[in-house]
């Protein structure tokens, strides 16, 4: 009896079902609901001990809203944090539980929420928050920020929005300052969306190789934005988002910027988010520092 022929190859040593597994981040874990109701319920837990101004509106769409986390002293630092979801779930109503560990240490906290597929494309959502940035550095000092330091932070799906926000030119595009991001963080997230564009993924995401040049960190031949960037994977993540995430703290050293990888020891790419932000842990004092500041004693 004859052997069965070998799939063929899709991406790198990948046929398509093993290129189908390593891009479903969702299916990494037995039970992805546990970890969106627990962002959730810390998310209501973050509303009820924080001050935070709720459904401030950025622009004329329905989800042209963002919720800011004022941290105690005027003129703090802001992080703007870009939530994941496979770019087509979640908001800032399970998002905002960034800010409990972040306005203690003394950062402003600002939680967009965009539109998500099926409603948009992923290159129409990098303009939406390229439009929350925008709004930011106008009027985050009415809410005790400082505009002139403004760091952004994404995970998973979120971090190829970081992706686009480093490849803005924001003098030419919005007559803003060249350095609008101080600094940044990307989690669990993906450089080079052609491997996304080839997996099962692009039934809902509609990629075609256009879109994938304009929306990919790695695909940039030098982003514009010239700040620190940390990379964080999770230690349990599949193998093309640490190949991925390796990748683009590599492309960001190679443009003589400041980066810093690291991988999250024990967690998926679920709980990675959490860790980033353990007050005694590594990445967060990382992501404070980048601020110039400590984290509390």
């Amino acid at each position: 009896r004859q052997g069965r022929m070998s799939a063929p190859k899709v991406w790198l040593d990948y046929d398509q079902a093993a290129l189908d597994k390593q891009y479903n981040s969702r299916a990494s874990v037995p039970d992805v609901t546990v970890y969106l109701r627990d962002y959730a319920e810390r998310t209501r837990a973050a509303k009820a001990q924080l001050a935070c101004t709720e459904s401030v509106a950025y622009g004329p769409g329905v989800n042209d809203q963002l919720d800011i986390y004022p941290a105690a002293q005027a003129g703090a630092p802001v992080l703007v944090f870009l939530h994941g979801g496979d770019w087509r779930a979640l908001s800032k109503e399970d998002s905002g539980f960034v800010a409990t560990s972040l306005v203690t240490a003394g950062v402003t906290v600002v939680v967009p929420d965009f539109d998500l597929i099926p409603y948009t494309t992923i290159e129409a959502m990098g303009g939406q928050v390229r439009r929350v940035l925008a709004w930011v550095h106008r009027h985050i000092a009415s809410h005790g920020g400082d505009p002139a330091r403004i760091f952004i932070a994404g995970h998973s799906s979120g971090a190829n929005l970081v992706s686009q926000l480093l490849t803005t030119r924001w003098p030419q595009d919005f007559g803003l300052p060249a350095d609008l991001i101080q600094g940044a963080v990307f989690m669990s997230g993906l450089g080079d969306l052609e491997p996304v564009r080839l997996s099962f993924r692009n039934a809902y995401l509609k990629l075609d190789p256009g879109m994938v040049a304009r929306t990919s960190l790695l695909a940039c031949p030098q982003a514009p934005c010239n700040c620190p960037l940390l990379v964080l994977v999770a230690g349990l993540e599949n193998d093309e988002y640490k190949r991925q995430g390796r990748a683009v703290a590599q492309y960001w050293a190679d443009l003589g910027r400041p980066s810093r990888f690291l991988e999250l020891a024990g967690c998926n790419h679920f709980t990675g988010v959490l860790a980033w932000l353990e007050p005694q842990g590594e990445p967060f004092a990382a992501t404070l520092a980048m601020m110039g500041l400590r984290p509390p004693a």
